[in-house]
């Protein structure tokens, strides 16, 4: 097997370059890495799936965002759609992490210890991650999560007004235990707070996932981007991938691991 640059896609290639064998250590670190980035790319589109969700929220309240009347009962009932698709998928994020961690590790007590440590530093440091948590829990048993909604047009500009109240929220439910809701909140603007949630689970959240489940992952990506490196000091138009060096067969393996995920500047290395 040897390392090679080519020219074209990988559903058309159009010229190989041959630099030269991969060593064993090569060949040894390939083989450990590309299951990693195969369970990888399988797990982790579910980032991308809750970033989109996010940006069909905020495009869709960019989109209030002119002069002229508007219903505002249909606008009310796409923003609690909208909200609770949002939260509907980062929950179901964390279900879906927190079994394959347990199912991995069930019997490790010290990823177990170093798992629930992070969560709960996350938790701690960010009052937004927990609130959320929280509220999709009220969602569930305590119904629609909008609050109070006003769309303000003036002269010169067009503002939305989307916020949750803290005594109404603990006159329905006590059961905040993850943020410890109290009155002295007051007025919370959901708007904010929700662009806050989400900076944590596309940056801190997933930091953990790559941490606990992926640890292999930002080894694998140095590891490609140094043989891609390497091709591009001798041929700098190709992308890299492995040769059979006998009839140019090439082996298809990532140049930019993350970009290739699809969750290159959405996650936090």
């Amino acid at each position: 097997m040897k390392l090679a640059g080519y020219l074209g896609t990988r559903t058309d290639v159009k010229e190989v370059h041959d630099l030269r064998d991969l060593t064993a250590d090569e060949l040894k670190h390939h083989a450990l890495y590309k299951p990693v980035v195969a369970e990888a790319g399988n797990r982790l589109v579910l980032f991308r799936v809750l970033d989109e969700n996010f940006r069909e929220w905020n495009d869709y309240l960019q989109s209030l965002l002119h002069p002229g009347p508007l219903d505002d009962d249909a606008i009310a009932l796409n923003l609690d759609r909208l909200l609770l698709n949002y939260l509907t998928c980062a929950q179901h994020i964390r279900a879906h992490f927190e079994g394959s961690f347990q199912q991995r590790f069930r019997t490790d007590s010290s990823e177990q210890k170093k798992y629930k440590m992070l969560l709960e530093n996350l938790g701690q440091t960010s009052w937004t991650f927990s609130f959320f948590l929280d509220f999709r829990n009220y969602l569930q048993h305590q119904g629609l999560g909008l609050g109070f909604f006003k769309r303000k047009i003036t002269p010169t500009a067009v503002s939305l007004e989307i916020t949750l109240n803290s005594v109404e929220l603990l006159n329905t439910t006590k059961d905040w235990p993850r943020s410890k809701l109290t009155a002295a909140k007051g007025i919370l603007e959901l708007t904010a707070l929700l662009r806050d949630f989400h900076s944590q689970m596309m940056q801190k959240y997933s930091g953990i996932i790559i941490q606990t489940l992926f640890a292999d992952l930002n080894p694998a990506a140095d590891f490609y981007k140094k043989l891609t490196s390497e091709v591009h000091k001798t041929h700098p138009a190709s992308a890299m991938a492995f040769s059979n060096g006998t009839d140019a067969k090439l082996t298809f393996v990532p140049n930019d691991l993350f970009a290739e995920l699809g969750i290159s500047g959405v996650i936090k290395k």
